[in-house]
């Protein structure tokens, strides 16, 4: 069975932004769901929620995906396997910086892309 972690999203884009799971780039997710609400997320605060990869479907040996959107404008492509460990995809329009927490689960710090 895949393990099911936390990811912690901080805004650091300056104002509030809403974030939703897009119906773009998923796959193998038992959780998020396509169009999940996420949630608006003040400036400098946080919101988190459960991702896990599907079990068997022909999952099985793939990662899991989903995008993220913020403000329906920035995007960030999220890949995991099935034990939980996240990593940033390469189609990404701001700027994310993802790291592990000491409890196992993960924190992703968003905001504009840096010129």
């Amino acid at each position: 069975m895949s393990t099911a972690k936390t990811l912690n999203i901080i805004n650091y884009f300056g104002s509030d932004v809403d974030a939703v799971v897009t119906n773009n780039n998923w796959n193998c997710c038992d959780s998020p769901t396509r169009g999940q609400q996420i949630g608006r997320i003040a400036a400098n605060h946080m919101v988190s929620f459960t991702y896990q990869r599907t079990d068997g479907h022909g999952c099985n040996g793939r990662q899991g995906e989903f995008q993220l959107a913020f403000e329906s404008e920035y995007y960030t492509d999220m890949n995991f396997d099935g034990d939980g460990e996240i990593q940033i995809g390469a189609s990404t329009n701001c700027s994310a910086f993802l790291f592990q927490n000491g409890d196992g689960n993960y924190t992703m710090i968003v905001g504009h892309q840096v010129v």
